[in-house]
């Protein structure tokens, strides 16, 4: 009889753990988003998006992630903070916006001098989609950083393409919207902002190797990025 309970123990505290594990690992809890402190005059980074910023799917996340990846790069006289948080989008009325997450307002506080940010393939969603929207309040995340005491320097990522997992995109993310329209918001908002942009859809076109289920880079395709805003911090 004891040794019955002792296993039932055992196995409800190892699922139990799983599912904690997986929780973090999506990045689907608030509370898990640790980054370091900076320091007296680090030059603060702030990576602004959802999972792929976060590092979903990426192995040794912690590691792997682009914003810890461009953190290598930049090295120790910066402090790259990632708040990227998974399933988020631009648009203020679709499922799970950004801005109404303690995260939006943690990176407003980190009072940036760069800020790196990527919305708008979790947008695309069927439920979500609407472009006079995502112009829009994209426009609006985008200036609540642009009017920040900081006055940082604000780039945005173009949304890379994704790719189809066996006969279609995962998470219901739509392949004509993302490679149509948002494509084209994206850039049309960079130019209306005049901010640099960085278009992670060329970048990632005819590139599926680098994606682990189609939609998120994996360790190699997260480096890419680190890479291509670095060699855009640096020009």
């Amino acid at each position: 009889m004891i040794e019955t309970i002792i296993a039932i123990v055992v196995v409800a505290v190892a699922v139990v753990a799983t599912v904690i594990f997986l929780l973090f690992y999506f990045g689907l809890v608030n509370s898990y988003h640790p980054n370091k402190k900076a320091k007296q005059g680090d030059i603060k980074v702030a990576c602004v998006g959802d999972s792929i910023t976060y590092g979903c799917m990426v192995a040794n996340r912690n590691k792997n992630n682009y914003p810890a990846v461009l953190n290598e790069l930049l090295g120790s006289d910066y402090c790259v903070a990632n708040f990227g948080y998974t399933d988020r989008t631009a648009i203020k009325t679709a499922n799970r916006p950004y801005t109404v997450e303690k995260l939006y307002q943690q990176s407003l506080d980190f009072r940036p001098e760069i800020v790196v940010i990527l919305l708008g393939s979790n947008d695309s969603k069927e439920m979500n989609w609407d472009k006079e929207k995502y112009v829009n309040d994209y426009g609006e995340i985008i200036d609540s950083y642009l009017n920040l005491d900081s006055a940082p320097k604000v780039y945005l990522l173009v949304p890379p393409p994704v790719f189809e997992k066996g006969k279609k995109v995962l998470y219901g993310l739509r392949k004509n919207v993302i490679d149509g329209e948002i494509y084209q918001a994206a850039i049309q908002l960079a130019q209306t902002k005049q901010i640099p942009y960085i278009d992670l859809h060329e970048i990632f076109k005819d590139k599926r190797h680098l994606f682990a289920d189609g939609v998120h880079p994996n360790a190699k395709g997260c480096k890419l990025i680190a890479q291509e805003v670095y060699n855009a911090l640096m020009s």
